[in-house]
């Protein structure tokens, strides 16, 4: 069995650094111009949060008269849609929609932001989440790399994880993880994921896709989905590294929050091998995942039974690789992870992999009091 892992290993060894590759020449293109762009934002619930992200709208550094925040309150029951109406009253560039009548085979999430894509009036579409924190140059720098008409989708930096506490700074290594996949795979032309907390359409393309028509069945799905339709369409998904674009957003408040946030993460998992627009080169590399991280759980597991050195080797060789990897793309960030933590988040890393990979498809989606499977 050592041997098959190994192999594994070494084929998986092969593509981490042919992805670690893709950040050695990387920099960011920017163009200095300013079109118009709307800001489109779906929030449930957010009484706490919504406040913070519509200061940091209102103070960012783009020509005043070309930029306009559409806020979609996805019926909350709290105090949402007033917060909004008082910051509207100091600033008329905020629009507030109310979502209403959610029609059968489309997410709530997805109807809501239709409804502020309808009613946007910019050449660029950039979206966020309710709970995040941005800076005053991300709409600048990020409507700025769409440097030609072929530059469909722009992806940006979100990190999970705000706090100081051991749990937050896990999650904050994990989502570092996924933005390196995201930003690497984007750069060499087979972009995996996307993140609906930082990114940016052409809305020209955004119409030629018909929208999320083609994605209304699954609970998520309005950014990676979308993303795969894009390129699919052959226009470019490019990335925009840069410490002026990060996106924060605080973790999941508790491993449960985790547990229904990962899952609705996950619940396209089978979905994308019947999708005729996935490329098959996506398809490969979530295999070789999934199984690698498989036999790593098993040589785990062999090491608890056995208490044989042996087999810790795949688990080393893997993180030694994958730090290497992360490391790769923080550097051109110029920001640092914590050793400890990243190798706390190794040992269940495997594990975490192989429940979501393989229950995200069919466990009921749990997501702000809404219930519902994963494909409508």
């Amino acid at each position: 069995m050592i041997y098959i892992v190994i192999f594994i290993l070494l084929i998986y060894t092969i593509y981490i650094l042919w992805l670690s590759s893709s950040f050695k020449n990387y920099k960011s293109t920017f163009v200095s111009k300013n079109p118009k762009i709307s800001i489109i934002v779906a929030a449930r619930n957010e009484e706490l949060n919504i406040g913070f992200l519509l200061n940091c709208l209102i103070s960012q550094e783009y020509p005043k008269e070309k930029i306009e925040f559409i806020i979609i309150n996805d019926h909350s029951d709290d105090k949402t849609s007033q917060i909004i109406k008082d910051f509207i009253k100091k600033d008329k560039r905020i629009l507030l929609i109310e979502s209403k009548n959610i029609p059968d085979g489309i997410s709530p999430k997805k109807w809501a932001l239709k409804q502020g894509v309808d009613q946007s009036t910019g050449e660029i579409l950039l979206f966020t989440d309710a709970d995040c924190i941005l800076g005053p140059q991300w709409s600048k720098k990020i409507s700025s790399t769409f440097n030609n008409l072929n530059v469909g989708m722009v992806l940006g930096p979100s990190p999970l994880g705000i706090s100081n506490n051991f749990w937050s700074k896990a999650i904050y290594v994990d989502s570092i993880a996924l933005d390196a996949i995201m930003f690497a795979s984007a750069i060499k032309g087979i972009p995996m994921t996307a993140s609906g907390r930082n990114l940016a359409i052409r809305k020209e393309v955004f119409d030629l896709i018909n929208g999320y028509e083609s994605v209304n069945k699954f609970i998520s799905g309005d950014d990676d989905l979308i993303m795969h339709l894009i390129n699919d369409k052959g226009y470019k998904i490019l990335p925009c590294i840069h410490q002026d674009v990060i996106v924060k957003s605080p973790a999941p408040e508790s491993l449960l929050s985790f547990i229904k946030q990962r899952l609705r993460f996950a619940s396209k998992g089978s979905s994308y091998y019947i999708l005729n627009y996935i490329r098959w080169d996506f398809k490969f590399s979530l295999i070789l995942i999934f199984i690698t991280n498989i036999a790593v759980f098993s040589c785990q597991l062999n090491f608890i039974i056995y208490q044989q050195l042996i087999w810790l080797i795949p688990w080393l060789i893997k993180i030694f690789f994958d730090l290497f990897f992360i490391k790769s793309y923080l550097n051109i960030l110029k920001i640092k992870i914590n050793s400890y933590v990243y190798f706390f988040n190794s040992l269940w890393h495997p594990l975490y992999i192989l429940i979501f990979g393989s229950l995200g498809s069919f466990i009921k989606i749990d997501w702000k009091g809404r219930k519902s499977d994963p494909v409508i």
